[in-house]
């Protein structure tokens, strides 16, 4: 398998970690953990979790404290803030919206890297983000829609953010075990911080809550982490963001699966919509 092929399942399987998220997510909420607690909960299980699998290779790490620093920032400001800007929207606007806003990253990542690093983008990209424009909208057809400025505003700096994350990650030059610790690392932090301003921070009890809140941070944070940074050493950002639109097909899936959701047949047509737009953009090599 060529480098660019493993990349690209990199980040295909990136995206179906994260789509068990809802599973998860839904079980702790129904325990009364706040989005902020809930988060940093999630982040502190993701950071322990490399940090014991880095115990065996520790001697063999090599890495600046500069490096490090950067990169905890990167978790810190973008991936943890992203988070916490996106799940605050959803008590805004709803699910359904916020989603839709979210994943407008990939066409952000690409305006990024047009205007900023003068990148040349194929043509097959533009066609691509359109059909995954199209995808998304009949997935969260029959959401609530509701148009608060306050709501869409925190999920388009969520967006923005989280295409802020890929670019900046696509620079991260040690091992992708140990920045995907160090990112871990500060996302916990800023979601510490913004659970002690709100006031809901507290130690949840219950096997079945903690059984959920260590899933949430090895399965939906760790591993898709660790796949999504071994992706970028392969592929670009802007086919790591593309391919990630694949997580909200896995949330459908999963959600029938595991939580018994029912689907029309409009938001069927928008996961095979979607997945065409994150076909295409695989391979768009044949059509330059």
């Amino acid at each position: 398998m060529s480098y660019r092929n493993n990349g690209a399942l990199y980040a295909a399987l990136s995206g179906l970690f994260f789509g068990l998220i809802g599973y998860f997510g839904v079980s702790v909420m129904k325990a009364n953990v706040s989005v902020n607690n809930m988060l940093f909960w999630r982040f502190l299980v993701s950071s322990l979790f490399m940090g014991m699998l880095l115990i065996p290779r520790f001697k063999k790490l090599t890495f600046n404290a500069i490096e490090s620093v950067k990169i905890t920032f990167y978790g810190a400001a973008f991936y943890g803030t992203c988070s916490i800007f996106y799940f605050v929207a959803t008590q805004y606007i709803g699910s359904g919206l916020s989603m839709v806003i979210f994943f407008t990253y990939p066409s952000i990542v690409l305006l990024i890297n047009f205007l900023f690093f003068k990148q040349k983008i194929s043509k097959i990209y533009y066609l691509a983000l359109l059909i995954i424009f199209l995808g998304m909208g009949l997935l969260v057809n029959g959401n609530r829609f509701d148009f608060n400025l306050m709501g869409i505003g925190l999920s388009l700096l969520s967006a923005l953010l989280y295409a802020l994350y890929l670019i900046a990650s696509k620079g991260i030059f040690i091992p992708a075990l140990l920045a995907t610790f160090f990112v871990s690392l500060g996302a916990m932090l800023i979601s510490l911080v913004a659970a002690f301003i709100e006031g809901t921070f507290f130690i949840p009890t219950g096997l079945d809550v903690w059984f959920n809140i260590c899933g949430i941070g090895i399965i939906c944070t760790a591993l898709p982490m660790l796949l999504l940074l071994k992706g970028l050493q392969h592929i670009s950002s802007l086919q790591a963001a593309i391919l990630s639109v694949l997580e909200p097909v896995f949330v459908v899936i999963f959600g029938i699966v595991l939580l018994g959701e029912q689907v029309s047949l409009i938001q069927g047509l928008g996961v095979v919509i979607l997945l065409a737009g994150a076909l295409i953009s695989l391979l768009h090599y044949r059509f330059e």
